[in-house]
């Protein structure tokens, strides 16, 4: 079985207070056309291929599977990674989900979209969010996955993502937050993804971390101002170190590309993105 574990951008993300050691979030997502490549096949054994990565997510999500079904079973993953490292895309947290959806399959487990969604959130906040692949709502710590009925078509983005890192945990720790709701711009969101509204949308778009995640980043905050100070209109996606531009115009795109052309950044044109996963679908 081959599949496509796409990442993915924030529209909308409000940070509240601590609870039980996590901070509650209101976050909207959507799936984007970049995506790591996987291949699952049968195995005695639980590994991944030239698996660069210690204590990997996606080792952890097929042994939480056959620990919680109770099934004997093995997986051979391979993985093709084209979602950049470190991002604030989810690479990780897709490539967990798609874990679980895969093997579900495979092993004809039969559990269901909320069972997978609750497994997930032992892997991570987000990870749930990637077993339904479409434009959500995330409450809670992020766990809790609530789907948005979506007529929106796709959206081309701008991804822009700085050389240098950012923790995400730095990130969160640096972190007040200032007790405003947002409750306006999330429905105003919502409804632009309900009636495919892509100004509505980007009219709303905020990231309670940006602030944060800027101040921390030299590099990204660099770049952000040069787009800023551009007429462009630059928005972080989770904990950065990623900024894109949301449904930009080819002027646009144009122009950002000439005011980074000496850089050595990751930027790539991409869409707003849920079609089908399955790149090959065989269970032999």
């Amino acid at each position: 079985m081959e599949l496509k574990a796409y990442s993915k951008i924030n529209v909308a993300l409000e940070v509240m207070d601590e609870k039980n050691g996590y901070h509650m979030v209101n976050n909207i997502m959507l799936p984007i056309d970049i995506y790591d490549e996987m291949k699952f096949e049968y195995s005695d054994d639980i590994y991944v291929v030239d698996d660069m990565f210690k204590d990997n997510i996606i080792v952890k999500a097929a042994k939480l599977f056959f620990e919680y079904t109770k099934i004997k079973g093995g997986v051979k993953i391979t993985l093709k990674k084209n979602i950049p490292f470190e991002a604030g895309l989810a690479g990780g947290s897709t490539d967990g989900a798609n874990t679980l959806v895969a093997l579900n399959e495979m092993y004809n487990a039969k559990l269901s979209d909320n069972e997978l969604i609750e497994l997930s959130a032992r892997l991570g906040s987000d990870v749930g969010f990637f077993i339904l692949n479409k434009p959500a709502l995330c409450t809670g710590r992020g766990e809790i996955v609530n789907p948005i009925d979506s007529k929106l078509e796709p959206i081309n983005l701008l991804l822009i993502k700085v050389n240098s890192g950012l923790s995400t945990k730095e990130v969160y720790k640096n972190y007040q937050y200032d007790n405003i709701s947002k409750k306006a711009n999330i429905d105003n969101i919502i409804k632009g993804i309900k009636t495919n509204n892509a100004n509505l949308i980007k009219d709303n778009i905020f990231n309670d971390l940006a602030t944060v995640a800027l101040k921390l980043n030299k590099e990204m905050n660099e770049v952000f101002k040069l787009l800023k100070n551009n007429n462009l209109n630059p928005f972080v996606s989770g904990s950065g170190p990623t900024i894109y531009l949301f449904n930009p115009t080819k002027d646009e795109i144009s122009k950002a590309k000439e005011l980074l052309k000496n850089s050595e950044l990751f930027i790539r044109e991409c869409k707003t993105s849920w079609e089908k996963r399955y790149l090959e679908f065989c269970l032999c």
